[in-house]
């Protein structure tokens, strides 16, 4: 008997670009931007990114002077770096930081670098080993072409008086250099995935079902019809234009065009024939009942999209649970949530004490770079204190029972049976 074991494709190939001298981000070199763009069209995965992003970021630093300190001269402050390098790594699990140093050999300026614009240096190449390239357009979303010429290398951060001293030799003196770039990534000598690779194409689906939903709308529900009519003369002018490729529409064809849509939804079309042999015949098809199929879908999608973020669904779908135990759901939630993240804060508190530790001057005398985790107490029971407030009143009221029943169901999220034993005396 033999056996063997399944391929599996991997996510994402590495591979040298010589042309551009670095290490493609996937066979397109565009993984990141594909995935942006996908998180883009998602709400639920749009969602999910900013609540790890707030999670990671927490309540900002512990010393509250410590975010107001300006690290640049365009005016970027300690807190604003904070939030977007959390942005990066709620879904990068990556981050990047450009140092530059004065003449002392200090870090004189600090920069964000989204995760999205760096690409590893080729490794068999002399010239781009150990750097990583710059560029905004990987992607040719603004450009058909890369333009090499735009393409910025840094050298990786290395604080060694040294290695600086011999990099600013090498690029022509002080005035010529660029500096460093600290580049966070979980991975070794590899890019890394999004956090919520494993469900990437389930966002593509999502974003399919709201396609789908606005065409519908937008076309007023219209049934699936084949209309039947015989050709006239008259009717020629909508034949292909060879000189042009274009069809032009008949008037039968615009006036059936404004008759659908949201907007047009109660017009009546008149259509006037000679004989009934020229009588418009419009058939409607059955199809299969796509509301009931997209629901379904739509909330097993939703569900494995906040799985691959590892967010609490109570964070996310916080208005559907019951109005008495919401807040402290979402209390417990919010812990839940504060502790996986706790090794994110502790990663980015550990990375800018060690650029710091080299900064040309003392922003943090104390020495404090923890993050403070968002607290639980946004999630106060108050909520829940005040519905449980009115469904007592609603129990000892002389409503009908079956009225009491359908308001704890539909107002308060009750199932049927525990609506109907709180309304039995």
């Amino acid at each position: 008997m033999k056996t063997y074991l399944p391929q599996i494709e991997r996510r994402i190939l590495v591979r040298p670009n010589q042309t551009f001298g670095i290490l493609n981000y996937d066979m397109d070199n565009a993984y990141p931007q594909r995935m942006l763009e996908l998180v883009a069209q998602s709400p639920t995965a749009k969602d999910c990114w900013n609540k790890r992003a707030k999670f990671i970021a927490g309540n900002g630093f512990e010393e509250q002077t410590l975010g107001k300190q300006v690290i640049n001269s365009k005016g970027l402050t300690m807190a604003k770096l904070l939030k977007a390098i959390a942005t990066d790594k709620a879904l990068f699990s990556g981050f990047g930081i450009h140092v530059n140093y004065n003449a002392n050999f200090k870090i004189s300026s600090v920069n964000y670098v989204k995760f999205e614009d760096i690409r590893m240096g080729d490794t068999d190449s002399p010239e781009t080993a150990g750097k990583f390239a710059l560029y905004s357009d990987w992607g040719r979303k603004t450009w058909k072409n890369i333009m090499r010429n735009k393409i910025t290398f840094l050298d990786s951060y290395n604080p060694d008086e040294q290695i600086i001293k011999e990099q600013v030799i090498t690029a022509g003196g002080w005035k010529n250099y660029k500096g460093q770039l600290y580049y966070f990534n979980p991975e070794v000598d590899d890019y890394p995935l999004i956090e919520a690779d494993s469900v990437w194409e389930d966002f593509e689906t999502e974003a399919g079902i709201k396609i789908f939903n606005n065409r519908e709308v937008t076309t007023g529900f219209l049934p699936s019809t084949m209309l039947f009519m015989q050709s006239r003369r008259e009717e020629a002018d909508n034949s292909t234009d060879i000189g042009s490729g274009i069809n032009t529409p008949s008037q039968l064809e615009k006036d059936l065009g404004t008759f659908q849509g949201a907007k047009s939804a109660q017009k009546i079309i008149v259509i006037e024939y000679e004989d009934e042999s020229a009588k418009p015949e419009f058939q409607p098809y059955a199809i299969q009942n796509n509301d009931k199929l997209f629901e379904s879908t739509e909330r097993s999608v939703e569900a494995r999209i906040i799985k691959g973020f590892s967010v609490p669904k109570e964070l996310i779908n916080a208005e559907k649970a019951s109005g008495l135990s919401n807040g402290s759901e979402k209390k417990e939630a919010i812990r839940e949530f504060n502790d996986n993240t706790s090794p994110d804060r502790m990663e980015l508190a550990e990375v800018l004490e060690e650029l710091f530790s080299h900064y040309c001057s003392n922003i943090n005398p104390t020495n404090n770079w923890k993050i403070i985790p968002v607290p639980a107490n946004v999630a106060d029971d108050v909520i829940g204190v005040k519905a449980g407030a009115a469904i007592n009143q609603l129990l000892q009221s002389s409503v009908p029972t079956e009225s009491k029943i359908a308001t704890l169901m539909y107002a308060y999220g009750f199932k049927q049976a525990e609506a109907e034993a709180m309304c039995t005396p």
